[in-house]
């Protein structure tokens, strides 16, 4: 990719990211990348096109700053602690890749209607690559008879849904300064994870009455 392509996709996030889809000027978007609206044309042909390339790069940009490190595999309430303090640090780092592929999510349904397929494929790599994750310290861990991979990979992904998004919906109303905002989401991570590790019920337990 040349040059000026990294540069009008840079430039190109940013204004994605933060006037969505439909208020974003190609104009301001050449101005801001010192190129000529002709030339940005030239290399994405359509403002659709251009959307399409910055989305996959934002994705290609945080999947390889997600890959940098290893991931805890001895246990889900070490990774859930990884993951989310990782995802905050790319906040921070990668903060218009976050915040587009955040509207990806948020405004789907807002996006132009070609659009869709090719950006539930982006979003399908990204599910993908979270159940594999997760589904690999699921393979070492020595489940109960009866009980399967793939069940307690999609229970596990719910619960760490679930706690993003509570954590989401207090950002809303917060701002974060640092990790220690999480300490407490931590805490309630590492206590809904242990008693999905361990069981709720007692082992030696008597049903009949």
């Amino acid at each position: 990719m040349e040059e000026k392509q990294i540069e009008i996709l840079k430039i190109a996030t940013e204004e994605f990211a933060t006037n969505g889809f439909y208020q974003t000027k190609t104009d301001i978007i050449a101005e801001k990348a010192n190129v000529s609206k002709g030339l940005v044309f030239h290399y994405f042909k359509t403002k659709k096109n251009l959307y399409s390339e910055t989305i996959r790069e934002a994705i290609v940009q945080l999947e390889k700053a997600m890959n940098e490190g290893e991931y805890p595999t001895n246990s889900l309430i070490d990774l859930f602690d990884y993951s989310l303090k990782k995802k905050f640090e790319l906040a921070k780092s990668h903060q218009f890749e976050m915040q587009l592929i955040l509207d990806v999510y948020s405004h789907l349904e807002q996006l132009p209607e070609e659009m869709n397929q090719e950006i539930d494929d982006y979003l399908e790599r990204v599910n993908n690559a979270s159940y594999e994750m997760v589904a690999t310290i699921v393979r070492r861990l020595p489940l109960k008879n009866g009980i399967f991979e793939e069940d307690v990979v999609k229970l596990v992904l719910m619960v760490f849904n679930q706690i993003e998004l509570d954590a989401k919906k207090t950002m809303e109303h917060e701002k974060v300064t640092n990790l220690r905002f999480f300490d407490q989401v931590m805490f309630d991570a590492r206590k809904q994870l242990s008693i999905l590790e361990t069981g709720f019920l007692r082992e030696n337990r008597n049903f009949s009455r």
